[in-house]
């Protein structure tokens, strides 16, 4: 119920900012970009899959980037990543969340018919928290992350936009690897301006 309030209320604020915007010759000249997406986060690590499955549900990500230079960009992302499972012994209820904020820059190239291609790399950290009952763990992590994503105009200033993001290295936690990250694949709407 909660993700369809959410999507519902950013695409009315991204049709009303777009129609506030006014016309397509202002669009060209836009130098900000935010976008609102959700998606799927796809992990390697054993451990990670016997009690939670492939991967956890990227319920937001929030992404803003500024282009000072016309092919490129400097930004900022936040997500909220989560994923409920049961534990392999006892088949306890578990609970995982994990909210990534990194910073980047962006390389962007423009097509004549509206497409707009993007990679980018950057770094930053991720908070993660897993409540079972054997407790909860909280830690926080060093990460890095590289992106390829497009975007494709449909009205004024509102975009549909998808983007592939993988962020990394897997690390320590106690003598284990563990995935901290992973393979997030998402879509949504962006907006200009």
């Amino acid at each position: 119920m909660n993700k369809v309030v959410i999507f519902f209320f950013s695409l009315g604020t991204s049709l009303i900012y777009a129609n506030l915007l006014g016309s397509s010759s202002e669009v060209e000249n836009q130098c900000f970009t935010t976008a609102l997406s959700a998606g799927y986060v796809f992990k390697h690590d054993c451990t990670f899959k016997q009690l939670y499955g492939r991967g956890m549900i990227n319920i937001i990500t929030a992404d803003g980037c500024y282009y000072p230079w016309e092919c490129w960009g400097i930004g900022a992302k936040i997500s909220y990543w989560r994923a409920k499972g049961r534990t392999a012994f006892l088949q306890r209820p578990s609970r995982v969340q994990e909210v990534p904020v990194t910073l980047y820059v962006r390389g962007i190239k423009d097509f004549e018919c509206g497409l707009q291609v993007y990679a980018s790399l950057g770094g930053g950290v991720i908070w993660m928290k897993e409540k079972s009952y054997l407790g909860c763990v909280k830690l926080h992590r060093g990460i890095a992350e590289a992106e390829v994503g497009l975007q494709y105009p449909i009205w004024h200033c509102l975009d549909i936009t998808g983007a592939v993001r993988y962020l990394f290295p897997r690390q320590k936690q106690g003598c284990i690897k563990r995935d901290v990250g992973g393979c997030d694949l998402r879509a949504g709407l962006a907006f200009s301006f």
